[in-house]
């Protein structure tokens, strides 16, 4: 396994590693038992299109490219703009403040949470901003101690037996298919690794095998909580994975999953700034986004200090905690959903004279499930109303602004 591919795999899992997609994992596994931990591979399977159209993108010189050809500027810049700009712009504070609270609350008191999380954005962003290199070098260091971590809790906690009967399932199969339906979430973002510069001819092969290796990760973890953590308490819980890890290893579980999250987040936030810093790169190249985002193009300074800036200005702002970023948040990443979606209906369109082919019949399938995932997640969420308004705001501003760029961009040509 070469360097590249090595890098290739920690940026994939960067995002799917986050503290968010350990909060669905024990959420679900508190909800659906044994059947969301099943639901986790069977989402696996489905994401198995998704990386085959990234790849087939990839060689076309690119995704933004490749959508831009097929689809037309403004949808090809509304679809990122919605789905990966807006979640990132979202989730850095809400990522960053957990950072800041778990290491005061588990490691240093005294120390201010918030202060924390700027100084760990700031550190990321200047490492990324200086040297691309030591980013993927860091997001290798960040995703080994996330992966450690969480395979010692989960041999732990699957190694000892229960002292109680323990229910693997509360409901049957219908019953648990709301929670089931909440598996293809965690696997949002793995496409960071197509975004953040490291291409080849093998570009699935990492890609499917950090995919394979999240879910054996999530199995395990899902089966240590299901044995250790009554299930009532793993459903209502906003921090499950603290419930598992103290119930699996006491303190010294409260050390290490405190030593996972603080990763997690680390291995997320790099992940966002060195794939969507340089998608909105290539969007400014492309003639999507303006040319100020072409800024120090070679290090993507510009959008790195857009993401950062804007995650910085939220926390300052007191948003991080606020319930309302949450919400955003989560729109933005079932539009993120939606946009795999775009892409499969863009590599239809491409092949739109060879309908009865392989790859179309793939990607017929790929925008079939993720257009009923993406209606099936709006339709469980428990704010609906918050949800679509916020989903609303955020397609407003997205379209605006690629309609825009797209009507200036006419106007230059005259």
């Amino acid at each position: 396994m070469g360097r590249a591919m090595v890098f290739s795999i920690a940026v994939a899992m960067g995002m799917v590693l986050s503290p968010e997609s350990l909060i669905v994992v024990g959420n679900g596994v508190g909800r659906g038992g044994v059947y969301f931990i099943l639901a986790v591979s069977l989402a696996t399977i489905l994401y198995v299109p998704n990386v085959l159209v990234q790849s087939i993108a990839t060689v076309t010189g690119g995704e933004t490219r490749f959508l831009k050809a097929t689809l037309g500027p403004v949808t090809a810049g509304a679809s990122s703009l919605c789905s990966r700009v807006a979640f990132t712009m979202f989730a850095l504070p809400v990522l960053l403040s957990t950072a800041g609270f778990v290491f005061n609350e588990t490691f240093l008191y005294w120390f201010p949470n918030f202060l924390f999380a700027h100084l760990l954005l700031l550190f990321i962003a200047v490492v990324n901003l200086l040297k691309r290199e030591a980013a993927e070098v860091l997001q290798v260091c960040f995703v080994v101690l996330v992966l450690g971590g969480l395979l010692f809790l989960s041999v732990m906690g699957i190694a000892r037996p229960p002292e109680d009967y323990l229910v693997l399932a509360p409901a049957g199969l219908v019953g648990n298919l709301k929670a089931m339906s909440m598996a293809i979430v965690i696997f949002v973002g793995f496409d960071l690794m197509y975004l953040s510069g490291r291409k080849g001819a093998d570009d699935a092969r990492p890609a499917m095998t950090a995919l394979m290796l999240a879910a054996l990760v999530f199995t395990l973890w899902g089966l240590a909580s299901l044995f250790n953590v009554p299930l009532l308490t793993l459903s209502d819980s906003t921090v499950p994975y603290s419930r598992a890890a103290r119930s699996i290893f006491g303190q010294s579980g409260r050390l290490v999953v405190g030593v996972v999250l603080i990763a997690g987040v680390a291995a997320a936030v790099n992940a966002l700034l060195m794939g969507v810093g340089r998608m909105m790169t290539s969007m400014a190249t492309e003639g999507i986004l303006p040319r100020v985002f072409l800024k120090g193009r070679d290090r993507d300074a510009a959008p790195i200090i857009f993401l950062a800036g804007s995650g910085a200005a939220f926390m300052l702002l007191g948003f991080a905690g606020d319930e309302r970023l949450l919400v955003y948040m989560k729109g933005a990443l079932l539009f993120w959903l939606l946009h795999y979606a775009v892409l499969h209906v863009a590599v239809m369109f491409a092949l739109r004279e060879k309908r009865g082919g392989g790859i179309f019949m793939m990607s017929l399938m790929g925008a079939v499930v993720f257009i009923v995932a993406f209606v099936g997640a709006v339709c469980v969420f428990e704010q609906k109303g918050e949800l679509i308004r916020s989903m609303l705001y955020i397609m407003a501003v997205g379209t605006g602004v690629a309609a825009f760029q797209a009507y200036v961009n006419r106007n230059n040509l005259r």
